[in-house]
């Protein structure tokens, strides 16, 4: 598992488990992300006591976005020290997955996200956290191997 970020000595961090999704619309090759005051996230978030992976994902999106997800398939999982702002330093350990809204059934709780349908090698270097712009770039190499076949 890859480890993003560098360790700061004599900082405590907190562990923070995660899942979140790289939301796929094929048609037109864009991904969707979250923006809240003016920084760019993927959607999901942390697992919460007793939630699987996928559980809490499910809910994450519900809560960001109203739509439920579908066609979720593991892409890939990350370690990273980061800055969790008001949380604090963080220990994250990330899980990501690839899906696709499905129907929306709900008004998104977090009423400080929206989302932007963007393209991902446009996107890469502009989101806020180290280990999701790496993600991301991993995205962008696999799209493009499953591109050129």
């Amino acid at each position: 598992m890859k480890r993003i970020g560098e360790k700061v000595e004599g900082v405590t961090y907190t562990k923070r488990a995660g899942a979140y999704a790289i939301i796929e619309h094929k048609e037109d090759n864009k991904v969707a992300i979250a923006t809240a005051n003016n920084d760019y996230f993927f959607l999901g978030g942390g697992i919460e006591e007793k939630e699987t992976k996928i559980e809490a994902l499910r809910r994450e999106l519900l809560e960001e976005t109203g739509y439920q997800i579908k066609n979720i398939r593991f892409f890939d999982k990350v370690t990273s020290w980061a800055d969790g702002g008001e949380r604090g330093p963080l220990d994250v350990i990330a899980t990501f997955y690839i899906a696709e809204f499905d129907q929306k059934v709900t008004e998104p709780i977090e009423k400080d996200h929206s989302i932007l349908w963007v393209d991902a090698k446009e996107y890469q270097e502009k989101l806020y956290h180290e280990y999701q712009r790496y993600i991301l770039g991993e995205y962008v190499k696999f799209n493009s191997k499953i591109n050129r076949k």
